[in-house]
């Protein structure tokens, strides 16, 4: 693209060296990488450890159900929570109670005394602290890093991120099948005394800037939070676009892709294989995604969503696998510059008073759909033939978002805010546990 820069890598090496030399950034760095971690281990010892309690699939999908109602409802009011009140403090309180929830529920299943209601409590109250945790850390990022090192930030707590990701499921289907699901959640709670010791050590600067509507309730704050997201027209349309692009395209890849990987190319082993092409994609493009510097970062990151459909393309195409696994890493790179680019301008445009419930508006809408690409996709992939349905939700992705960035491309680009807000010098500027 035209409108994009490359910067120099002595630049980016010294911005970075800054950054891991940064006792706060490091702290926080380490903490996120351990949220996903957790996060990717969660879903595997929970999906065993309610198969082997109750035996049953429908079980299993109506605990995974609640936790994901429960997170989603309580994303607002996380966002509210973000802004309001001191964000570290906030994310130590996350790790604790999910700490908890998983300690009590691995002690359960060592003990053979948990049961199905063991894990409904645990989907309510892990999934209402998860969401808690989200906005915050999202938020907290100006609050730790300079604003000309977000992007910078966002690149090394996105790769390490991914990597935690892609390492946590193998490593959690390893401990259960040595150990059990206990011991499953009792690795997922020394993951959150991980995070929560991380967070403690850490020196988090708290917000100098006073929100008039501080002193409102919480429906006066998340009236505020919503004004400021609709009246950034280049966010919502951002927003929206990826809410179509989650239906029509990422919820049915998720769904069919595993089911084409069996049916056609193999396998599960295939889609082994296909899945670590996308994380090797989203790695490269998140470790160099600090030398792009786009002139217009809302048109660049308008145009990514249609090239991560490559790897449901060559899906529908009937193509062998390792054509597929070469496009799931274009499409990994295009998803990888997505998450920090989107995020990096989130925190520069959106002033940090109201930037946790601008995140959770933002986090609502693009996720709510998803729900509804999941349930039809295997219809109608009964229907129409799981090749068909995903060439056509590729084609479906692709001509949406396009019009979505020809739009973005009109409207007024947001004023990015360079340096960071300033501080009030108060005895209190700063949050120390340690």
């Amino acid at each position: 693209m035209s409108d994009v820069e490359v910067s120099g890598k002595k630049g980016r090496r010294s911005k970075r060296r800054r950054l891991l030399t940064d006792r706060n950034f490091t702290c926080l760095l380490a903490a996120r990488l351990g949220s996903s971690m957790a996060n990717g281990f969660l879903p595997v010892a929970e999906s065993f450890g309610i198969l082997h309690t109750t035996g049953s699939a429908s079980d299993l999908g109506l605990v995974l159900g609640v936790q994901a109602a429960v997170s989603l409802a309580l994303s607002l009011f996380a966002g509210v929570a973000a802004d309001r009140f001191p964000r570290a403090p906030l994310l130590i309180v996350s790790s604790i109670v999910r700490l908890t929830a998983a300690g009590t529920l691995a002690i359960g299943l060592l003990t053979d005394t948990a049961t199905l209601a063991w894990f409904f409590a645990l989907a309510v109250v892990y999934g209402g602290a998860d969401a808690l945790f989200g906005p915050a850390s999202m938020a907290i990022m100006p609050d730790v890093v300079a604003r000309e090192d977000l992007d910078e930030a966002n690149a090394l707590v996105g790769a390490f991120s991914s990597l935690a990701w892609t390492v946590a499921p193998a490593t959690a289907g390893v401990v259960v099948a040595a150990y059990g699901s206990g011991a499953a959640f009792l690795v997922e709670s020394v993951l959150m005394a991980f995070i929560t010791l991380c967070l403690i050590f850490a020196r988090i600067p708290a917000r100098g800037e006073v929100e008039p509507d501080h002193e409102g309730g919480t429906l006066t704050q998340l009236k505020q939070g919503w004004r400021e997201f609709r009246m950034r027209p280049w966010l919502w349309l951002l927003t929206l676009q990826w809410t179509l692009f989650s239906l029509v395209l990422l919820a049915p890849l998720a769904v069919l892709g595993p089911l084409v990987a069996d049916t056609h190319l193999g396998g599960p082993a295939a889609w082994g294989v296909i899945g670590t092409c996308m994380t090797i994609g989203v790695l490269c493009a998140e470790f160099t995604s600090g030398r792009i510097k786009p002139k217009q970062p809302v048109v660049f990151i308008a145009w990514l969503p249609p090239l991560i459909v490559f790897e449901a393309l060559a899906l529908g195409s009937g193509v062998p696998t390792v054509v597929v696994a070469g496009a799931a890493v274009l499409s990994g790179c295009a998803i990888g510059l997505q998450g920090v680019f989107f995020q990096t301008l989130m925190q520069r445009a959106v002033p940090s008073a109201v930037l946790g419930r601008v995140a959770a508006f933002d986090l609502m809408a693009s996720e709510i759909a998803q729900p509804v690409g999941f349930a039809v996709a295997g219809p109608l992939g009964i229907l129409f033939g799981l090749r068909p349905v995903l060439v056509g939700c590729a084609v479906v992705a692709v001509v949406g978002t396009a019009l979505f960035a020809l739009a973005l491309a009109r409207v007024e680009q947001p004023e990015l805010l360079v340096q960071n807000e300033p501080r009030v010098p108060d005895s209190g500027s700063e949050v120390s546990v340690s």
